[in-house]
């Protein structure tokens, strides 16, 4: 129980250490990806937490189990090198009961990411999704700059010289304004002052302009010239998709569904598939009743036939033509009753796939396991480094195959079975192979022929 106790209690830190650091990697990744297009769109900051927030769902799913696999990495590698394993040995313990607390960890792990990812990872994807939608919506903050013609408002050409911030509205300056709203008369308003006020709410703009006139002209007739003169004028603008309108929407995607959402779906896809093949059986029996018209039967055996019942019976050109088209139709409804039920077919491959994706890669908790304890002890680095590079290489590989996977059998090329549990399969079959060294004492790589920094002798 001690033992127990000190090899978990080991494994504690470079856990968490790892996971902040992976945590921190994946974040950075989104902030270098996305926020800028997410800046552009004048979106809060609190927006921009919540975002990344939401996101942490996703990248905590893949962490964890990097995180158990840079940390077994870790701790087995220390104890190697400390020749702390040897000492166990010495006393009479086996590897197995070294690796036996870490495994049961691992499990530990897995059965909370299963949960996870059925019940908090979906609806975090789903709010992330629709977020992500309601950003990119909307439309980018309106960015007044002196001395430069601003288009951006529908049908105005605003020109300003002093610009003024003051809170949430803007205090202008010698405002030139050219009103494109009316095609046959063209307006053309001057103001010394004037003050610009956004409605979030309403997606409106205010512009209150102060002493200034109005020139307006008929494009038709010049000669219609007139001026108005004015103390105080506004102008009401409406501008949709300035502020961020959050939307609610109950479609979700597989990777926004829980896994008795997906077997639902899948149930009503394989039900559909069903009727549809019934409808496909129905219209090629009709197909064929109405192309072999009776009466042709009937003729073709009709005693008063010249040629007798037990002469070929040649059917006329307007019958053969009538009889092909009637065959073109029928194939031509066919492909795309086939196509349909692909369709439907993918769809559940696509459910499929997502389902034991939920599982798989809890499972490489354990997987990494296996494989992280033999080869933290074969390195004989307690360097978190060497361990981070190593785990980041067995984790690509992990990856790599996972995605493929993914592709394949979206594909149908292969079974969604296969593709989500190969790389659990294949890893941990090396994993135990590894265990298997370890326990026999037996070193399968030679590391020293890598260390190409060895330190020489001053003679040599």
């Amino acid at each position: 129980m001690i033992l127990t106790r000190y090899i978990l209690k080991e494994h504690v830190a470079p856990f968490l250490f790892s996971l902040v650091v992976i945590i921190f990697i994946f974040l950075l990744n989104i902030v270098f990806r996305d926020l800028g297009r997410i800046l552009s769109r004048g979106i809060g900051i609190l927006t921009i937490f919540e975002f990344l927030f939401l996101n942490l769902a996703w990248i905590i799913a893949l962490a964890v189990p990097m995180g158990v696999l840079i940390a077994t990495l870790t701790v087995f590698g220390r104890l190697s090198a400390d020749n702390e394993i040897t000492a166990i040995k010495a006393s009479g313990i086996s590897f197995y009961r070294l690796l036996f607390p870490v495994l049961i960890a691992g499990f530990i792990f897995m059965i909370g990411l299963i949960i996870y990812n059925n019940r908090v990872l979906p609806n975090f994807n789903h709010r992330a999704s629709l977020l992500m939608g309601d950003i990119f919506r909307k439309r980018p903050t309106l960015k007044l700059e002196p001395n430069v013609v601003f288009t951006e408002i529908p049908h105005l050409n605003l020109l300003t010289k002093t610009i003024i911030e003051e809170g949430d509205s803007s205090l202008l300056k010698q405002i030139t304004i050219d009103d494109l709203s009316d095609k046959k008369v063209r307006r053309t308003i001057f103001a010394k002052t004037g003050k610009l006020k956004f409605d979030k709410i309403a997606d409106r703009l205010f512009l209150d302009l102060y002493n200034g006139e109005i020139h307006e002209i008929n494009i038709e007739d010049y000669a219609k010239y007139q001026i108005l003169r004015f103390e105080r004028y506004r102008i009401t603008m409406d501008i949709p998709g300035l502020s961020l309108k959050r939307s609610n929407s109950s479609y979700r995607g597989d990777r926004e569904k829980s896994v008795a959402m997906m077997e639902a779906d899948i149930a009503n896809n394989r039900a559909s598939i069903k009727n549809r093949k019934k409808q496909l059986a129905s219209l090629i029996q009709r197909y064929m009743r109405d192309a072999f018209v009776v009466k042709l039967f009937d003729k073709a055996v009709s005693s008063d036939s010249p040629t007798g019942p037990d002469m070929a019976f040649k059917p006329t050109q307007a019958e053969y033509r009538a009889l092909h088209k009637r065959i073109e139709n029928m194939r031509s409804q066919i492909e795309v009753e086939k196509r349909i039920i692909s369709g439907f077919y993918k769809s559940i491959d696509k459910f499929r796939v997502e389902i034991h994706k939920k599982y798989s890669i809890p499972a490489a908790c354990i997987v990494f396991v296996l494989i992280g304890a033999p080869l933290g002890m074969f390195t004989k680095k307690g360097n978190m480094g060497v361990a981070a590079a190593i785990g980041f290489v067995f984790f690509m590989i992990y990856w790599v195959f996972l995605i493929g996977g993914e592709e394949l059998a979206d594909r149908q090329i292969i079974s969604p079975v296969l593709s989500m549990w190969a790389p659990n399969i294949i890893v941990g079959i090396f994993g135990i192979y590894l265990v298997l060294l370890t326990v026999r004492e037996y070193r399968a790589i030679r590391w020293q022929k890598f260390n190409i920094f060895k330190k020489r002798r001053f003679y040599e």
